[in-house]
């Protein structure tokens, strides 16, 4: 082999064992997990399953067959999502032992699938489609200018004609909400972006300011009618990471949360810490699989409540990727 490719094949396996969990200002203190389009689209993941178990502590693991499930576009970006929730929990009793007329007690569950679908034009996401697992839909839809910003987010309550509820075709709609964005760059490290309603009227103002890589550093919202309502966001980052995010806010009681991220040698995300009031109420470890340096299983410690979420990850991957990895 000669230094040339050497090279090459060092820097191609450096970029495919990079992190596949998005850490950003804007995913911050969002409750779905995000993927890194990048990773995803160069291991050629196609489907990310996760597998859930809950336990309470001192008590024994039931599983409930809950998993949550992430689809992609060739480009890596998520296309579905789906994930199961219990809506009804039945206690049946079942007889073990007829001589000794013994019965334990047999849980069975019913589960609605909740799902997003994601519709793309020019790599911007053009339609996010909502559904509750029943009759109801509900879809968003985003516009842009040439500099990529969102202009328009359009809220629809949307009916499905498809007598196969696996296909959707689209009946009535009903706009429910109109949000338009308009722009202000005040330097390369500042911005204003001013939010309009329905009737086209302010009612939120945010000012964005930017480090030396286009990242959010801090954001200050006000709002048009309630002016008393202040919000602020900050962000701090290493070389190429977030490392802590924090919101403050008063639009209810006063509010604050803080997420602190740390990362292993190798710059993988290892921990989340999740404050609220200054409370550590969530931890949350991410386990590397050694051999190809993805993501194997997400612990979750809800120190409020006393439960452990214990999630394994399976990967579906393209046949390329599949013979590459033998």
């Amino acid at each position: 082999m000669n230094k040339l490719n050497f090279i090459f094949l060092f820097f191609i396996s450096f970029i495919l064992n990079g992190q596949v969990i998005l850490t950003t200002a804007e995913t911050a203190f969002e409750s779905q997990v995000h993927f890194n389009p990048e990773i995803i689209k160069l291991n050629g993941i196609k489907k990310i399953t996760f597998e859930i178990i809950d336990k309470k502590d001192f008590e024994i693991a039931i599983d409930k067959n809950l998993i949550e499930s992430y689809e992609f576009n060739t480009d890596g970006q998520l296309s579905r999502f789906y994930f199961t929730t219990v809506v009804k929990t039945i206690e049946k009793q079942i007889q073990y032992n007829k001589k000794k007329h013994k019965f334990r007690i047999v849980k069975e569950f019913i589960y609605d699938t909740i799902s997003n679908n994601y519709f793309y034009s020019n790599k911007k996401l053009i339609l996010n489609r909502y559904h509750d697992g029943s009759n109801y839909y509900e879809s968003k839809y985003y516009r842009y200018d040439k500099n990529g910003n969102l202009t328009k987010e359009l809220r629809f309550k949307e009916t499905n004609v498809s007598n196969d509820k696996s296909i959707f075709i689209l009946g009535n709609q009903l706009l429910i909400s109109q949000d338009s964005f308009q722009y202000q760059k005040y330097s390369n490290y500042q911005i204003k972006c001013i939010m309009l309603n329905n009737e086209n009227r302010p009612y939120k103002e945010q000012t964005i300011d930017l480090d030396a890589l286009g990242r959010k550093k801090k954001i200050n919202e006000h709002y048009t009618v309630a002016a008393w309502i202040m919000q602020q966001s900050l962000f701090e980052y290493n070389e190429k990471q977030i490392i802590c995010a924090e919101f403050q806010g008063n639009a209810n009681n006063n509010i604050a949360l803080k997420n602190i991220y740390e990362y292993d040698i190798d710059k993988e995300l290892y921990s989340e810490k999740k404050f609220k009031n200054e409370m550590l109420y969530q931890e949350v470890s991410y386990v590397i699989n050694k051999s190809n340096k993805l993501l194997n299983s997400l612990i979750i410690r809800d120190l409020i409540n006393k439960t452990l979420r214990i999630v394994k990850i399976k990967y579906d991957f393209s046949m390329l990727s599949k013979s590459d990895s033998k």
